[in-house]
């Protein structure tokens, strides 16, 4: 008899965990659009490496909080939960007609987030685990510019004490044997993650003090950083003394984690000394309400359903046509990626082409402002650029010929030729549920008056 009460209880206990997976079950599915998008961009990107790990550590997580007792059905219905996870649907709902990549990253992690609070009570606790999966999110490189210019400084810094020459232009660094560039993946931003992923996870688990905490925070932080700072010098000595002719010029990633090892080792055996809690130990036997309420599960699944990216990106598709990168074009042509189609318009002079690549919001990174979209076709190079007669209009040069390339954004019959402005338009086009957008793209050869050519053109097709 006890035995069977045991295991009834063990299996209640683990209800909270199987509703989490279930629910992130759901709203994977329901998503895969964003899903998708994260694969390209995180997944496959060797700074979030680490991010394979990530949905593994949160289901444990989850798995040994709702074995420990930790995770507790709400009793009642929460009216700012329900706010909270509203708003959430509505900014991934809107978000993701607008293909704003950052909006739909957070609005995916807001709306995990507010799914939890409305099922179980509110805690740090229960939230902790969800917020983790912020480092999938490919939105952490907004952080380079910053780490990379600091990272400038303290190499510098540090190179006065070497006693090489060192002329430092940008992030350039000029020693006597070659130029160093800190680029972006010498920003350290790869440390960077990793230590705040690892800092905060531990905090979570054995830290409860304040104090402890921004003190093991603050150190791991700074650790990642001079880690990097002193695997750039490293490197510049090591190019000096051997002239450059060191197989680590090439490839210096690894270089990097044999110097941040040994400083989380350190970290760990340090921080092992601020323990001061065990946040899977279960404090009470007290019997807990382990079954989800009805309303908030009927008051979910609709509410996930309407803000399904995945149902809208197919009522978006065509079916018959097929979503290509146009690297697998030859021809002289843009390099854009993820459209649904494109239409070339006829133009008096065959040599010129004039095309039209179309969007229909079923790859929530098929759009004109895609990062990776290049006006310029394969081995052209800008000469010039300007705007006319709402045109951008670039003078670009090859090695065989010189040419005006000529290109716009369009969405609900207007067109655009600033950026920052078609993206404005396009978010608030998202609200109406319009979220269709095109690319002209128009390629004129010219010999040395390229602005008679440009003129030609504008006067027929203004």
């Amino acid at each position: 008899m006890d035995n069977r009460k045991n295991k009834n209880a063990s299996l209640s206990s683990l209800l909270p965990f199987l509703s989490i997976m279930i629910l992130f079950t759901i709203l994977t599915l329901l998503n895969l659009p964003v899903i998708e998008t994260l694969t390209r961009h995180s997944f496959d990107d060797g700074t979030y490496s680490h991010a394979y790990l990530i949905p593994f550590i949160v289901f444990y997580l989850f798995y040994q909080l709702s074995k420990g007792g930790k995770l507790i059905f709400r009793e009642k219905l929460s009216i700012l939960s329900i706010i909270i996870f509203l708003a959430s649907a509505m900014l991934l709902f809107i978000t993701s007609n607008a293909q704003i990549s950052i909006g739909y990253w957070i609005a995916i992690l807001a709306l995990a987030c507010s799914s939890l609070i409305m099922l179980f009570n509110f805690s740090w606790v229960t939230l902790f685990p969800a917020v983790f999966l912020i480092f999938i999110f490919p939105f952490w490189g907004l952080l380079v510019p910053f780490l990379q210019n600091l990272s400038v400084a303290a190499v510098t810094f540090i190179m006065g004490f070497t006693g090489i020459p060192t002329y430092v232009e940008g992030e350039f660094i000029t020693i006597p044997a070659g130029v160093f560039e800190i680029a972006d993946g010498c920003s350290g931003l790869r440390y960077f993650i990793v230590s705040l992923a690892i800092s905060s996870l531990f905090i979570f688990l054995y830290i409860k003090s304040f104090k402890r905490a921004v003190l093991f925070f603050s150190v791991a932080i700074l650790g990642a950083l001079i880690t990097n700072w002193i695997r750039i010098t490293a490197l510049i000595m090591i190019g000096e003394y051997t002239n450059m002719e060191s197989s680590l010029m090439e490839d210096h990633n690894a270089f990097g984690w044999y110097i941040y090892i040994p400083f989380m080792i350190l970290l760990f055996k340090w921080g092992n000394s601020l323990i001061d809690t065990d946040i899977f130990k279960n404090e009470s036997d007290v019997m807990v309400n382990t079954k989800p309420k009805l309303s908030v599960v009927l008051l979910l699944i609709p509410v996930l359903i309407i803000s399904s990216t995945s149902i809208k990106s197919f009522l978006n598709s065509t079916g018959s046509i097929q979503t290509v990168n146009s690297e697998q074009v030859e021809g002289i042509y843009p390099d854009v990626w993820f459209y649904s189609g494109v239409i070339k318009q006829p133009l008096d002079n065959p040599n010129n082409i004039y095309q039209i690549y179309h969007f229909n919001g079923s790859d929530l990174d098929g759009k004109p402002s895609f990062y990776n979209n290049n006006m310029l076709p394969t081995n052209y190079r800008l000469i010039s650029s300007s705007v006319d007669k709402n045109w951008n209009i670039s003078i670009a040069q090859s090695p065989e010929n010189r040419a005006v390339i000529l290109y716009k954004y369009e969405i609900n019959n207007l067109t655009y030729t600033n950026l920052s402005a078609f993206k404005i338009v396009r978010f608030t086009k998202a609200l109406h549920n319009i979220n269709n957008t095109k690319l002209h793209w128009v390629y004129l050869p010219c010999d040395i008056n390229c602005e008679t050519t440009v003129d030609n053109f504008l006067k027929l097709n203004q």
